[in-house]
């Protein structure tokens, strides 16, 4: 999956001026070889993480990659994050240039579940949400709250994370990075953007939160849920374009 991230960033990123940052928490196997020879990223290596502070380390990570930054803008890209277009980056921009009170811009959780379920879901969600309000309770699910850029690929102001001393990890582990830095954000009067999940969609694809889904700790009842996305996992996989990606190895080259 690294390698095909990697290489679609910079099959589509030709117009953009990108530096890119891998930051690696302590791999063991091939991945860190491969990483240590692309001469086109900038690699940080932390060997002392383990697998045991996932996913504390994925904030800290991007906290420290915020700070290495040379960019205007900050990009958090998971690793099994592909993107499919030239122009990706462009809804990204046109939201955050708006005003320089406008600190991020991102889509709400992308999914390879069907658009029935993903509408069943929503509608059920939707009435949980009210039956919170009536009871008097303040729903997780507001508009505000709930639709926040999510942190598998959002773009901030890195002036504006840094000004703040802004960070990824959250306060509460019932919520994500991307959530704690809209907290953040919102309370120092910025503001956030949301891309339409359909154009985001079209630009990229996220393997359903791969990390969590082959996670063999879960509760029993969601089994059957991490079975289906390593299914439709490995069906992308097989995929025209992702396989392309996977054979084209002058991606890697200087």
């Amino acid at each position: 999956m690294m390698s095909i991230c990697l290489r679609s960033v910079r099959k589509h990123s030709r117009k953009y001026d990108l530096e890119v940052i891998v930051i690696d928490n302590g791999s063991r196997d091939d991945s860190l070889d491969y990483l240590r020879g692309l001469s086109w990223i900038r690699l940080i290596e932390r060997p002392e993480e383990t697998v045991s502070n996932w996913p504390a380390n994925v904030f800290t990570a991007w906290d420290l990659g915020a700070r290495m930054a040379r960019g205007e803008f900050f990009v958090t890209m998971h690793s099994d994050v592909f993107v499919k277009h030239d122009d990706w980056l462009d809804p990204f921009l046109r939201e955050i240039v708006v005003s320089p009170q406008v600190a991020a811009a991102g889509a709400w959780k992308l999914s390879l579940e069907s658009p029935l379920y993903a509408l069943q879901k929503r509608v059920v969600g939707s009435f949980l949400a009210g039956i919170k309000r009536l009871a008097g309770r303040k729903a997780r699910s507001s508009f505000r709250e709930g639709h926040y850029p999510r942190d598998y690929c959002a773009l901030y102001r890195t002036s504006v994370l840094r000004e703040h001393d802004f960070t990824f990890c959250p306060s509460d582990v019932s919520i994500t990075g991307g959530y704690s830095i809209a907290q953040q954000l919102w309370s120092h009067g910025y503001e956030t953007r949301m891309i339409p999940v359909w154009e985001m969609a079209r630009n990229i694809v996220h393997v359903a939160h791969g990390t969590a889904a082959v996670s063999g700790e879960k509760p029993l009842h969601h089994r059957s849920a991490q079975l289906k996305a390593e299914q439709r996992a490995r069906e992308l996989m097989t995929e025209g374009w992702v396989e392309q990606l996977r054979r084209d190895s002058q991606l890697d080259a200087a």
